[in-house]
């Protein structure tokens, strides 16, 4: 894909699993085993060229995919195509299959299937590059809209982002759509912990909305979702999924059909590994019990990643879990102030290491079996993945 210009490529598969074998849906309560599927789960790859760089997003309706997944498919692709960066984000519904082992038949036993994982990864292999093989010559359009009464924080009512980042790419001579990308910060679960058929929630009405209308695939990431901002609902339907997914995607399209296509000069990609010390006690007790197997490595310290890409205007910032709105709008404010037009983050980027927080916000509760209103702790590897998030971060804008 080596190019003086900009060039896009796209490809996607489908990624549900059979119903054959018991499938345990992850994000609520342990065995809740799927009955029946609503709509199929997909990765969604977009591979972006510029000069000697190459860079694939690909977007998985997925709860979460450890590093360590997510470091092997990445080696993978670059046997066939070095020198390919990737960024594999997860959507994060809570109605698609268990991929870290917390939502198994009971506290002592996996969730996770061996085969399932293994042919994940063949697909999200093939997937990516079959993207790489389709590079289009592409300008962009880009904006940012904020689509208020969609989304709530649960924990912190007073801190709400509602912002939708938003990068279409189109062919440079007659204009027309070739992808589209957006990403909001909000949980994939209007279908509550009742429900027991796969979906991929309200991303999956969204962007079929955006595809029908554009006739490109449309990929969507989850920004800063953590501490909860989750769906302002009422009754947990389909008909409410369908219709946030639905608002979400005419703002999209709308604020799309105004902003102009630019040319994109330069891509840039930078990741840096760091390091948080896990001091979840429940995280621990999974891990001695045969739970998170290949999620957490060490029940010392956790080595995990963060992302800086620049795509012309828009810069997105790569967070290896689920980042709490405060510490969202900050790592924006961070990309606004060095330069950045369009900012967003991708969270659960190449790792799902649960809820991040502020350190002046962590409190872990005497009791994580009845956390009250500090269950994100229960579910976080430890009050040091904030700050060192966010030092890691500033590094690299500061380095570039």
């Amino acid at each position: 894909m080596n190019s003086d210009h900009l060039t896009v490529g796209t490809a996607q598969q489908i990624i549900t699993p059979s119903l054959e074998r018991p499938v345990y849906l992850a994000g609520f309560g342990q065995n809740r085993v799927a009955q029946k599927i609503h709509d199929d789960l997909t990765v969604r790859a977009l591979a972006l060229g510029l000069g000697d760089t190459c860079l694939v997003l690909a977007a998985l309706d997925l709860l979460g995919l450890p590093r360590i997944h997510c470091q092997e498919i990445e080696r993978r692709v670059n046997e066939r195509a070095p020198g390919t960066r990737l960024v594999l984000a997860c959507t994060h519904t809570h109605h698609g299959p268990d991929t870290l082992g917390l939502w198994g038949p009971d506290a002592t036993t996996p969730g996770t299937d061996a085969g399932y994982l293994s042919s994940l990864k063949d697909d999200v292999v093939d997937t990516v590059l079959a993207a790489l093989e389709r590079p289009q010559p592409a300008r962009l359009r880009s904006a940012s809209v904020h689509v208020p009464g969609v989304a709530k924080n649960a924990r912190d009512p007073q801190i709400l982002d509602d912002e939708l980042t938003c990068a279409q790419f189109c062919h440079p001579e007659h204009g027309s759509t070739l992808a589209t990308v957006l990403d909001f910060p909000c949980h994939p679960e209007v279908l509550w912990e009742h429900n027991t058929t796969i979906t991929a929630d309200y991303p999956g009405f969204l962007r079929q909305m955006v595809e029908a209308d554009t006739g490109a695939p449309c990929l969507f990431f989850a920004g800063a979702l953590g501490g909860m901002m989750t769906p302002d609902v009422q009754d947990h339907s389909f008909a409410e999924a369908e219709a946030m997914g639905h608002v979400l995607a005419q703002a999209a399209l709308d604020v799309l059909r105004e902003a102009e296509a630019t040319t994109v000069d330069v891509i840039e990609y930078a990741s840096r590994e760091f390091a948080i010390p896990m001091t979840n006690p429940l995280f621990r007790m999974a891990m001695e019990g045969g739970l998170l197997s290949g999620t957490l490595a060490s029940e010392e310290l956790v080595t995990t990643e963060a992302n800086l890409l620049k795509i012309g205007p828009v810069w997105l910032a790569g967070v290896p879990g689920e980042l709490l709105p405060k510490l969202g709008l900050m790592v924006k404010q961070e990309l606004w102030q060095a330069g950045a037009e369009v900012a967003g983050v991708i969270g659960l980027a190449n790792d799902e290491l649960g809820y991040i927080l502020p350190q002046e916000d962590y409190a872990y509760p005497e009791d994580p079996f009845d956390p009250g209103e500090h269950y994100e702790e229960t579910m976080s590897v430890g009050p040091e993945a904030g700050p060192r998030l966010m030092a890691t971060i500033r590094a690299m804008l500061n380095k570039s």
